[in-house]
């Protein structure tokens, strides 16, 4: 994994680490019975998060790359370089690892003005790893697209497992 990538990885991990510890907060439901209700406007964000990101990413399994590509924020782009460098990219996932063989999860979070959606997933070729497909949304914008492996910490400080 690059440095770029890293960094957006250590960004989502902290953002995700909430996830980990308030999993009712992910299904948009409210942290407690004495907090107020979570408000409708997050609800919302968080609805049009699932419902984009499933599609978003039926486009990336499919290599159907342009709609996503369009939606990338420049920042985004210009992690994963060029169209053509994102479709060798996706292509040689596909050769990798294969089709998603299992969804092993799907949930919301919105955190800092940015909604993200997260699937979890096993692929053909390499059942016994479960990878963390997040799409972030600022707006219609999608202001991060990372994959990464479930646990994988390497030399990031601010590890986190999604388990």
């Amino acid at each position: 994994m690059n440095a770029t990538f890293q960094n957006v990885g250590r960004r989502v991990g902290l953002s995700l680490c909430l996830l980990v510890a308030t999993p009712a907060l992910a299904q948009g439901t409210p942290q407690a019975p004495s907090r107020p209700a979570v408000p409708s406007i997050r609800v919302a964000a968080e609805q049009t998060a699932l419902t984009r990101g499933r599609a978003l990413l039926a486009d990336f399994y499919a290599v159907k790359l342009d709609a996503l590509w369009q939606a990338f924020t420049p920042e985004v782009r210009a992690q994963w370089g060029t169209l053509a460098d994102f479709r060798a990219y996706r292509e040689a996932g596909v050769q990798t690892f294969g089709a998603q063989r299992e969804q092993v999860s799907e949930r919301t979070l919105t955190q800092d003005g940015e909604t993200f959606y997260i699937r979890s997933a096993t692929f053909q070729r390499d059942p016994t790893t479960v990878w963390a497909l997040i799409i972030g949304f600022t707006g219609t914008r999608v202001s991060t697209f990372v994959i990464l492996r479930e646990g994988e910490t390497g030399n990031d400080p601010v590890a986190f497992s999604l388990r």
